[in-house]
C-alpha cells in the first residue's frame, strides 16, 4: 500500500522541499524525428510496472543518443509534429533509435502525425510532466536494510540524484542509477537500517526529502510534494 507521510510529519516532509530557480525546458527544442510502436508502459526498460500515467500524458522510448544510461526515464517531453503537440514521459529505451529519434506509443504518434508515414519529423522539448499528486518511492524487489534498490515515480522533472542519511540528515551517501531506473548503493549493500531518509534531486534545482522511508522489499513511500 501506497504510505501517504501522516499529518504529524507534515511539516517535515513540506520542509525537505528547497525551491531554487526552476527550468522547464531546455534551451532550444531538440530536432530529430519520431516512429511508433504498441508498446506498455510497466514493459518498458524504466522498469515502470503498475505505475499508470496521469491524464492527458502518452508514454515514448528514446534513442541511445538521449537515453543517458537510464537517467531520462520519467522525464517528460512536448512533441510537436506535423499534425499537433503531444506530451509524453520516456518510459522506455529504444536501443535501434537513430539520432535523436522517439519511439512514440502509437496513441501519441496519431496525435501528432499519420501512421502510415511511419516516421515523422518532429521538435521535443523537456518541460514539466504537470503532475498534481505527490512524487513517490518503490523499493525493488529484494531489497532490504542489507540491499538498497530504489526507484522515484511521479517526479515533474527528471530526477538527477538519490541520496540517503541514516543519521537524521546530518551526512547524506550518494546512490548509483542503474540503467533499469532504480538507485543503488556502491557495491550492492545496504544502509544497515530497517528505516532511513532520502533526498531526492531533480533536474529544475529543487529537492524533496522523505524523512521516514522503509527498507522493506516493494515498499512505497509518498511525500505530500513534487519537484
Amino acid at each position: 500500500m501506497l504510505r501517504i507521510c501522516p499529518l504529524s510529519s507534515l511539516l517535515a516532509c513540506l520542509a525537505g522541499l528547497v525551491l531554487l530557480p526552476s527550468h522547464a525546458a531546455m534551451a532550444d527544442p531538440m530536432r530529430g524525428e519520431a516512429s511508433f510502436t504498441a508498446g506498455t508502459v510497466g514493459g518498458g526498460t524504466c522498469s515502470f510496472v503498475d505505475y499508470p500515467l496521469s491524464p492527458g500524458l502518452f508514454a515514448t522510448g528514446i534513442g541511445p543518443s538521449n537515453w543517458a544510461s537510464g537517467g531520462k526515464c520519467g522525464a517528460c517531453l512536448q512533441v510537436n509534429g506535423p499534425r499537433g503537440s503531444v506530451k509524453v514521459m520516456i518510459v522506455d529505451s529504444c536501443p535501434s533509435c537513430q539520432q535523436n529519434r522517439l519511439n512514440l506509443f502509437d496513441d501519441a504518434f496519431r496525435k501528432i502525425g499519420d501512421p502510415t508515414d511511419g516516421i515523422i519529423p518532429v521538435t521535443f522539448d523537456i518541460v514539466s510532466c504537470g503532475i498534481t499528486s505527490p512524487l513517490w518511492v518503490r523499493n525493488k524487489v529484494g531489497a532490504s536494510k542489507y540491499f538498497f534498490s530504489m526507484q522515484v515515480l511521479n517526479a515533474n522533472f527528471p530526477v538527477t540524484a538519490l541520496h540517503v542519511s541514516t543519521d537524521g540528515g546530518n551526512r547524506w551517501e550518494e546512490t548509483s542509477r542503474q540503467n533499469y531506473n532504480y538507485f543503488e548503493k556502491e557495491g550492492k549493500g545496504g544502509f544497515g537500517k530497517d528505516r532511513v531518509m532520502v533526498r531526492i534531486s531533480c533536474s529544475n534545482g529543487r529537492q524533496v526529502i522523505l524523512p521516514d522511508v522503509s527498507m522493506a522489499e516493494k515498499a512505497e513511500t509518498s511525500t505530500p510534494v513534487n519537484c
